[in-house]
């Protein structure tokens, strides 16, 4: 069943006092009671408190590379290749700056309009200078939730705020951001936040709940998948806390970028609970047409092992329309348990094709048009693959990340697993046709060679970073978030 919503017209109006209330506000440097606002402030250059900090003994290199201006949502394109063909790849890299912003940034940093933009779990945005790191301008959303675990009753991650990667609107040049916020008492709800990319102007403030069934929580929901704009409109989705605890679902909502928000919803397992829409923090892909593309977990409590879970569109791949109406699905009948086929986001390949793997270790290549299974490759990983892969058309690779260790090579043209690059398990991207990782939690930062799989370079980034990092990169920079902010790497020739 899919359960669908709209806005009342009145919320146009609503919607702009609350950005022009906003605005009012940051001019007169007050405060005002109420549900917190998003606020904004600008440095020209770093405060003490965010100046970059030195990393290492190795000196900054200011030598630039040619490659792309732009990554503005996660791994790079609306399918979710996680490939950009940046020329030569980045050689010989050394640590450039890094950003303390005061919090851990579990998604990829964005870069748009000689931005790079971060957004951390404590509610902050950051606009950072790319030469050198230093802060341009910084938002806050408001309060995180913490003592997540006594409130929530499980979670991992404290304090939580924004946790999924941002998504830029190239055309207006706005970014979007979702954070759990704290409203007291254990209260929290999810505000979706858009900013001048330029200025840090806030343009758009919305409520982006999904519409909870009776007895149904906010705090029990985990905003971990990254955010899409397609369609015009910004897609939020939706999965438990780590832990799996209390009555939740698995949601998709869409929230138009101007006028009335007319919200859009997809509700997981209708005729039960779980569905988690998680994906390792990858984001739902999206079809040329607009359709989107997302992974599920299991129903909750945890099926029987050895599948198929019963409930509906859990342990699935769902494809929606643009208003989020299921227009097909296909279901792992072998997950069961806690084997979550959704801790990766589909990937949409040529062809009309698309790839997606699970905790059964088993890869799916699926017909985008109806979802039905093209070819199945077992001994993916050995390991829970985590994390969106990436995909490489120059050789018809793919790049799976395995939680265990390792990024798993599935080549395509035999639908056969090959090797495992060892020394990385976060999800990959493809620059030039040289594969990126980062080993998480420790922070070790590894190039592969796409063809061969040969160990190209390995680097220290400085700090502990969060679960499922996957690197960016834009304006000759490859990009990691920390536990306390961004690193950035150049490369030397």
């Amino acid at each position: 069943m899919h359960r669908a919503t709209q806005g009342t017209g009145g919320r146009t109006g609503a919607r702009r006092a609350a950005v022009a209330l906003a605005t009012l506000l940051l001019l007169a440097g007050c405060t005002a009671s109420g549900p917190p606002t998003p606020t904004t402030s600008h440095a020209s250059s770093a405060s003490p408190s965010s100046r970059p900090s030195p990393t290492g003994s190795e000196p900054p290199v200011a030598v630039p590379i040619p490659g792309i201006t732009a990554w503005s949502s996660y791994h790079a394109d609306p399918s979710r290749t996680g490939a950009v063909d940046a020329g030569a790849p980045l050689a010989s890299v050394a640590r450039a700056w890094s950003a303390d912003l005061g919090g851990a940034v579990f998604g990829q940093p964005v870069v748009a309009g000689g931005r790079v933009i971060a957004a951390t779990e404590t509610n902050r945005v950051a606009a950072l200078d790319p030469a050198t790191g230093n802060v341009v301008w910084s938002a806050s959303l408001g309060t995180p939730l913490t003592d997540v675990g006594s409130v929530a009753g499980c979670g991992n991650i404290d304090p939580l705020g924004i946790t999924s990667t941002p998504a830029v609107d190239p055309t207006s040049g706005t970014v979007f951001v979702v954070g759990e916020v704290s409203t007291g008492g254990g209260a929290v709800h999810h505000q979706l936040a858009g900013f001048s990319v330029a200025t840090g102007q806030l343009v758009l403030s919305e409520p982006v709940d999904p519409p909870l069934p009776a007895g149904e929580d906010p705090v029990n929901l985990l905003q971990r998948a990254s955010l899409t704009v397609a369609n015009g409109r910004v897609y939020i989705a939706y999965g438990g806390n780590y832990g799996d605890c209390g009555a939740y679902h698995g949601w998709v909502v869409g929230v138009n970028e101007t006028g009335a928000p007319h919200l859009v919803s997809f509700e997981a397992a209708p005729d039960g609970q779980g569905g988690a829409i998680w994906q390792g923090g990858g984001a739902p892909a999206v079809s040329v047409g607009g359709d989107l593309y997302v992974s599920t977990g299991n129903s909750n409590p945890d099926p029987p092992s050895g599948g198929p879970d019963p409930v509906q569109y859990a342990e699935s791949v769902v494809k929606l329309s643009s208003d989020l109406k299921p227009i097909a699905s296909f279901k792992d009948q072998a997950a069961g348990a806690d084997d979550d086929l959704g801790t990766g986001n589909p990937v949409l390949l040529p062809g009309g094709l698309l790839f997606v793997a699970g905790k059964t270790d088993v890869g799916f290549v699926l017909r985008q048009t109806d979802l039905s299974v093209v070819a199945t490759i077992s001994g993916i990983c050995g390991s829970d693959p985590d994390g969106g892969a990436a995909y490489d058309q120059a050789t018809n690779r793919l790049f799976v990340p395995c939680s265990g260790g390792g990024i798993q090579t599935v080549d395509l043209a035999s639908d056969q697993r090959g090797s495992r690059l060892a020394g990385a398990n976060g999800p990959p991207i493809v620059i030039g046709g040289a594969v990126w990782a980062v080993q998480y939690p420790d922070g070790t930062l590894s190039q592969f060679d796409a063809a061969t799989g040969a160990l190209l370079q390995r680097r220290g980034v400085g700090d502990s970073v969060p679960h499922f990092t996957s690197p960016s990169t834009a304006l000759g920079l490859l990009l990691i978030g920390s536990d306390t902010g961004v690193v950035a790497f150049r490369g030397g020739g």
